[in-house]
């Protein structure tokens, strides 16, 4: 129990933390909202800038990474030694759930500060993170689907067994198998560094806000190659991850500032209609 009230402090702290800094660099509003369904803010335009950002190498290098993983041996290697020593997999279990947790709850709480405190800045890097999560999920659980990579086997929360297979199983790929839990690419990751790199697009002049927010992707990531993921998946994810932050980052920043260009045609997407804008 003492070990578990230890870590709620230790994240309320660190959204405390993360909270005051967004305030430092915010931009006080008092007569704009930003209203919630600006979470679909040209979402169907940013899912495919997402896959196609840096000319689509961020995929293609996710692809590539986990091959080269594979056939060198450093995922079982490290899959291995992690298995031989059970205080890792324990060491990464506050940072599993914090991965779960913090895609959910970061948003409204960065969203609702922005409007208690009526910074318009703040509302849209809540919505921001609302989106890069959106579509993060929306990206990666069809990949999950597709490969049907297997489980490195570590340590099952439920039942608490490991696999105890001793042979190099990391390149099994069970094709199409539609299942959307575990798999290529971490979505831990994935999330982690798409939030990052969204919010620090919006706050880009805040040093200390960049290196805490690409350090606490990095421990996420860190911490699922001790529990459910292959460290290769994890490389894939904060690559997709950062593809989807970046862009949607860039896109809510351009809203904030009313320098957006209208496309002539463009699709757009509320909670209640969908369809084709066209600009004359």
């Amino acid at each position: 129990m003492k070990y578990f009230e230890r870590r709620c402090k230790l994240i309320f702290f660190a959204l405390a933390f993360f909270i005051f800094q967004l305030k430092l660099y915010g931009q006080s509003d008092h007569t704009s909202i930003a209203p919630i369904p600006g979470i679909f803010h040209n979402i169907f335009e940013n899912t495919l800038n997402s896959i196609t950002y840096n000319y689509g190498m961020n995929f293609a290098g996710a692809a590539a990474e986990t091959y080269i993983f594979i056939e060198t041996g450093l995922d079982w290697k490290w899959r291995d030694m992690v298995y031989h020593n059970r205080w890792l997999s324990d060491l990464g279990t506050p940072g599993l759930y914090i991965g779960y947790i913090a895609p959910v709850i970061a948003p409204v709480i960065v969203y609702m500060s922005g409007r208690s405190v009526k910074d318009k800045k703040l509302q849209v890097a809540g919505l921001a993170l609302a989106q890069s999560a959106l579509l993060t999920l929306f990206i990666q659980s069809p990949l999950k689907m597709i490969t049907g990579r297997a489980l490195p086997g570590l340590v099952n929360k439920l039942d608490h067994s490991r696999n105890p297979r001793t042979d190099d199983f990391s390149g099994e790929f069970k094709w199409f198998n539609m299942n959307p839990v575990g798999g290529w690419p971490s979505s831990h990751a994935a999330n982690a560094f798409a939030a990052a790199a969204a919010i620090t697009e919006i706050y880009s002049d805040n040093l200390i806000l960049k290196i805490a927010a690409y350090s606490y992707a990095a421990l996420i990531g860190f911490s699922v190659t001790l529990d459910v993921h292959w460290m290769s998946e994890v490389f894939a994810g904060a690559l997709i991850g950062y593809a989807i932050g970046k862009t949607v980052g860039r896109d809510f920043n351009r809203m904030l500032n009313n320098s957006k260009r209208e496309s002539a045609v463009s699709f757009y997407c509320t909670p209640v209609s969908a369809g084709i804008r066209i600009t004359f």
